[in-house]
């Protein structure tokens, strides 16, 4: 068995796990690649195919142990089901070098990004590992990301590794060198001009004032039905401090009222009282059931919208479940899934999408997981989405980089759509996220605070939420189209 291949595949996973937050490394995406291409090199199909996995086993048990915080088995299970992408990509990228030769590293930026994007496709989407999130603290780098969206960014760190490659590759021929340094360069500074000339020098916060309710309650207490006043009363005292602060919305959480609260009229009422007194909406987190037939019921992890006008609250149940966690994929379809019980957390999706009806303006509800798409994140924004509210409960993967990679997700959100983004977490991090991405009042993790700043309405539609994504498509078009072709090249 050579050796070096593994060994650079090796170098190289650890090097991609080193650049996504909370670390501050995000710059070493532009490298990683080299090694990649480097251990690929004359491969069989076979033996890259080894790589790959390799290369997910790695990097994915690094960047995503934390959730075993929240389920062991999922973990393994996660960590081994993604790991095969990378595999297939391997393998892809082996097949066309049959007929591409030496220019193969030439498609490393589509066959990555198609991947990224397939990786997104299906009920077992989970596309938490994009290259374009590595970047998300190179604000002034990532601006394009409104025309492009977030797989534009990933395929341009993977043509900086396409040229970092080619520079090596090249070292002892000077025009080569300097040719792969002058691109290199270009690829940097081209982006960074835009980016400092779009974002403007103040954040624009607007009137629109919101409290982000972070109760910091222990998940364990929170689903023991012996502590569900607790819960409530926590979130009740907050509510009262903030609603003297003038506040135009009061966000709670994901599931920070755990009840089926349409259905238990002593918490809905509590919840509707509350509204009305403090003169001020509440928008909260919770369970929800609806009945399909006698004795049958189908469950949603929902949001509710209160409002002080006596009106039943809108309801948004949550469209894109977490696969394994909330929801058996395919269960619709493959008997042995509908065998598998997830408990309370068996949930459906939502039938729609919802805009709630703020006086002020509309906005809509990402639900945890739901911001890590960016093309149902568009959805709600071409409905006319005024600003976004994300709530979610990351307490389940402790103080781990779990949070913190998902809370910096959300950034690409806001870029792609240039819209603002409230974010409660019931254990951090609470945060608001400006047009441009800026982040302001963030929250540390596991404390129990209220956040309370202005945000500014929409504007504008960018070219991305017009017309949706065109480079993951678009990549993962290639990548099957140039696969297909390299079996009917390598016949004729």
């Amino acid at each position: 068995m050579e050796r070096k291949p593994y060994t650079l595949t090796i170098i190289s996973a650890i090097l991609f796990s080193l650049t996504f937050p909370p670390l501050p490394f995000g710059f070493l995406a532009y490298f990683f690649g080299v090694f990649l291409i480097y251990a690929l090199e004359g491969k069989k199909n076979f033996d890259a195919f080894k790589l790959g996995y390799i290369f997910g086993l790695i990097s994915n048990s690094i960047l995503l142990y934390w959730i075993g915080y929240a389920t062991l088995p999922g973990a393994v299970g996660a960590i081994l089901a993604l790991s095969f992408y990378t595999a297939v990509l391997f393998l892809v990228y082996s097949q066309i070098q049959k007929i591409a030769k030496q220019k193969t590293f030439l498609f490393f930026p589509f066959l990555w990004v198609g991947m990224e994007f397939g990786r997104s496709l299906l009920e077992i989407g989970f596309p938490w590992l994009n290259l374009a999130y590595t970047q998300s603290y190179y604000l002034k780098l990532i601006q394009y990301a409104s025309f492009t969206g977030s797989y534009g960014v990933s395929f341009w760190v993977a043509c900086l590794n396409v040229l970092a490659y080619f520079g090596v590759k090249n070292f002892a021929y000077k025009k080569k060198l300097s040719l792969a340094f002058v691109l290199f360069f270009l690829f940097i500074i081209i982006p960074y001009f835009y980016g400092t000339k779009v974002i403007p020098e103040k954040i624009e916060k607007g009137e629109f004032r919101i409290a982000l309710l972070q109760g910091n309650i222990d998940p364990e207490m929170k689903w023991d039905s012996r502590f569900l006043d607790y819960n409530f009363q926590i979130y009740t005292e907050m509510s009262k401090k903030v609603a003297k602060e003038n506040v135009d919305l009061i966000v709670w959480p994901e599931t920070a009222a755990p009840t089926y609260l349409a259905y238990d009229p002593k918490y809905f009422n509590l919840v509707y009282f509350l509204a009305c007194s403090l003169k001020t909406p509440i928008f909260t987190g919770a369970n929800h059931y609806r009945t399909v037939g006698e004795g049958e019921y189908i469950f949603f992890n929902s949001a509710f919208f209160f409002k002080p006008n006596g009106d039943f609250p809108q309801i948004y149940s949550k469209l894109h479940l977490v696969p394994f966690s909330e929801r058996m994929p395919l269960r619709d379809r493959l008997h042995i899934m509908r065998e598998i019980r997830l408990g309370q957390a068996d949930f459906s999706s939502g039938a729609e999408y919802v805009m709630f009806n703020h006086p002020e303006g509309k906005f809509a509800c990402l639900i945890c997981f739901e911001s890590v798409f960016p093309d149902l994140v568009r959805n709600f924004v071409r409905k006319g989405a005024d600003f976004l509210v994300n709530i979610t409960n990351d307490a389940w993967f402790g103080k781990s980089p779990g949070p913190f990679q998902h809370a910096q997700i959300a950034v690409f959100r806001a870029i792609e759509n240039r819209i603002s983004i409230a974010r409660c977490a019931n254990t951090g991090v609470s945060m608001f996220i400006d047009p441009y991405g800026r982040t302001y009042s963030k929250t540390k993790i596991f404390v129990q605070k209220n956040v309370v700043d202005e945000i500014s309405l929409k504007k504008t539609k960018t070219f991305f939420t017009k017309f949706g994504d065109f480079f993951g498509k678009g990549s993962f078009f290639i990548s099957i189209l140039f696969f297909g072709l390299s079996f009917l090249l390598k016949k004729l």
